[in-house]
């Protein structure tokens, strides 16, 4: 316990599964949460739930998608904890397995919005904040699609590449500014997102492709994001953290 004291972060995708859970173990290591989701009672819930265990936390209900949304999210951090230490640019939207010649384009520029977009935006906007108190930490996360792929998931693969690339990319601008940039990249994971690609949970339980036979847990994810944020990860920056229960390892 204790060891993100005194950082402060925002989360987007936090009313839910590996967003949610993240908040969570930020809170119980000490940070100060600002919680962002599209989904105003999911994202209430995070934060009840955050408060009630006795964390410091703020719900933000909004599409991650206009600058705008990226704008105030750094306010909140500042009016109300004080400053901004951490950003986990975590959102997502879902398109339906399908090959890309049946995704409009109006779907192709929403899930590029929230996916990838949304992520530039919240970091240039939190980067001079950061940069004015000392520095700090921005997680992109991405996935094990990132580097492999799946069919039917084009638009999610090359979203998620596009992240783990970023974020190498931020790592040599901003190491100056004492601003470390990493990726989190999580495997399958037992989230309603995931199961909803399925029939049941059972049949998206069997199709883990992981060596563990398993799908992993959001908790096992949140523990990576606690690393990449606190100082224990002061020396790592430009990598992808790889959390897929060794999906990519064959």
């Amino acid at each position: 316990m204790g060891r993100m004291e005194g950082k402060i972060a925002i989360v987007t995708g936090a009313g839910a599964g590996i967003g949610e859970s993240i908040s969570k173990h930020f809170a119980r290591e000490g940070a100060a949460v600002v919680c962002n989701d599209i989904n105003e009672e999911a994202v209430n819930a995070t934060v009840t739930e955050i408060e009630a265990a006795g964390g410091r936390a703020v719900a933000f209900a909004a599409d991650v998608a206009p600058e705008s949304s990226a704008i105030k999210m750094v306010e909140l951090a500042q009016e109300n904890f004080g400053g901004l230490t951490c950003i986990v640019n975590n959102a997502v939207h879902d398109l339906t397995f399908g090959p890309m010649t049946e995704v409009t384009l109006e779907d192709w520029k929403r899930t590029f919005d929230v996916n990838l977009h949304s992520a530039f935006l919240l970091s240039k906007h939190a980067i001079p904040v950061m940069a004015a108190g000392g520095g700090g930490s921005i997680i992109h996360v991405a996935s094990q699609l990132g580097g492999v792929a799946r069919p039917g998931r084009v638009w999610y693969c090359a979203a998620k590449g596009a992240l783990i690339n970023m974020a190498k990319a931020m790592a040599l601008d901003f190491a100056d500014q004492n601003i470390r940039v990493n990726s989190l990249s999580p495997g399958p994971v037992e989230t309603g997102r995931y199961v909803k690609n399925f029939k049941d949970a059972e049949e998206a339980r069997r199709n883990n492709f992981t060596l563990f036979n398993r799908l992993g847990h959001p908790d096992e994810i949140a523990t990576g994001a606690v690393f990449l944020a606190s100082d224990e990860s002061s020396f790592m920056t430009g990598a992808d953290l790889l959390i897929d229960g060794g999906f990519t390892a064959v």
